[in-house]
């Protein structure tokens, strides 16, 4: 059993007992692959890759397609490069610090932060073998390093907002592959420095991304168990390096997301698998937060009738997705600023203007390329409905009332 880095508080999530470290293998991707899930979602994520050149390109390869053509099956087999014996010394590791997130950015980071490696967030075993380090599917993992350097990298919101469709897709899958070279060389960068380094990115996750992000500073924990960025919302994609680099650790942040997400509810309201909590928060595994229901998330994903692999809905309905503007900024800015008691009185007015201008379900039809998101006549198979509608009406109808008729 492992206790959580007390020094830590995010107002997001509290740690009120021990927690033990996650078997990755108990995770969805592997769950899933083992048919543990049903053999219908083994099936689906098996071929799924085929059915679009963007996933085959973007995503991890399959289907009628070369997996070689796969970018993130290529880098994932890239091995790990030895530590320099020429160590550079660390007189500051402030200084440091602010040379490690500079270079992230230059190498094509949004946000950058520093925490120190919790274990408790490092996975106990691993789910699958990597070329990179030579380990096989369930071998223990072993990490030692002190530091998390933890990455994010932001999707675009006006692609997300053609949810679910072929183009949140490809923009979803690019973000994932934007993060592999970044964190590579970021690591490598370290090891020749002459310090240990990890990447740990899509494919090859040692470590437990979002909570390591919160405790350093890039964001709290909403309550669809995203990360939330004040600048960039919910579209972050992270990817972490740990080392041993001396460093000076960031603290985590209070950008008024236990307080939105408390009347928010709008990925609660939102989401077509029902599987984000609208009530109170749940202890797991000595964790006090909002409790998400993976399997029923992931499922969903059967719904989609091969017209797009990954729903991402809670993030585009998300309050603090927005585009980059001025009143986005000013209104985040106060939030931060007005004291917690009285953050209700500033928040309820805010969800109603959000609601008002952007819609309860933000959705925009969007043409790229020769994709289009506008929904496509459907003949609706649940049982009793004669309906032949569309995929938005469908939703409508039959996400809240499963058994609605056709007038």
């Amino acid at each position: 059993m492992l206790t959580g880095n007390t020094q830590h508080n995010p107002r997001t999530y509290r740690i009120i007992g021990p927690q033990s470290q996650i078997d990755e293998r108990e995770t969805p991707h592997p769950r899933v692959d083992s048919g543990e899930l049903g053999e219908r979602l083994r099936t689906w994520r098996k071929t799924r890759f085929g059915e679009d050149p963007f996933d085959r390109v973007l995503g991890a390869g399959g289907g009628d397609g070369d997996s070689n053509n796969s970018l993130r099956h290529t880098m994932s087999r890239i091995p790990e490069g030895k530590v320099n014996p020429n160590r550079m010394a660390v007189s500051d590791p402030a200084e440091m610090s602010r040379n490690i997130k500079e270079i992230a950015r230059f190498f094509g980071a949004d946000v950058v932060g520093i925490t120190y490696l919790d274990q408790a967030y490092v996975y106990s075993h691993r789910a699958s073998g990597s070329v990179a380090t030579e380990a096989k599917a369930g071998d223990p993992i072993h990490l030692s390093h002190r530091y998390a350097i933890c990455l994010g990298f932001a999707s675009d919101y006006y692609k997300f907002l053609s949810n679910n469709s072929r183009i949140s897709d490809a923009e979803y899958h690019l973000g994932l592959t934007r993060t592999i070279p970044i964190t590579l060389m970021l690591a490598s960068y370290i090891r020749e420095m002459g310090y240990p380094a990890r990447a740990h990115q899509s494919g090859t996750y040692e470590v437990i991304p979002i909570p390591l992000a919160v405790n350093a500073g890039l964001g709290e924990l909403g309550r669809h168990g995203l990360l939330i960025n004040e600048e960039y919302g919910s579209r972050l994609h992270l990817s972490v390096v740990t080392t041993d680099l001396p460093l000076a650790i960031d603290k985590p942040v209070d950008i008024g997301v236990e307080d939105v997400c408390k009347y928010c509810m709008k990925c609660a309201r939102t989401c077509p698998s029902h599987s984000i909590p609208f009530g109170s928060k749940e202890v797991y595994n000595g964790v006090e937060k909002y409790r998400i229901n993976q399997d029923t998330c992931y499922k969903y994903r059967l719904a989609s009738r091969g017209q797009w692999s990954v729903c991402v809905i809670c993030v585009s309905s998300c309050c603090y997705n927005k585009p980059e503007a001025w009143w986005h900024t000013v209104a985040c800015w106060l939030l931060k600023r007005i004291p917690i008691p009285l953050r209700p009185l500033y928040i309820k007015p805010l969800l109603w203007i959000d609601d008002l201008f952007w819609g309860k379900r933000p959705w925009k039809h969007m043409k790229w390329l020769n994709y289009d998101n506008a929904p496509t006549s459907m003949t609706c198979n649940i049982p009793g409905c004669q309906a032949n509608h569309s995929n938005l009406q469908h939703k409508r109808l039959h996400v809240a009332k499963p058994v609605a008729r056709a007038q």
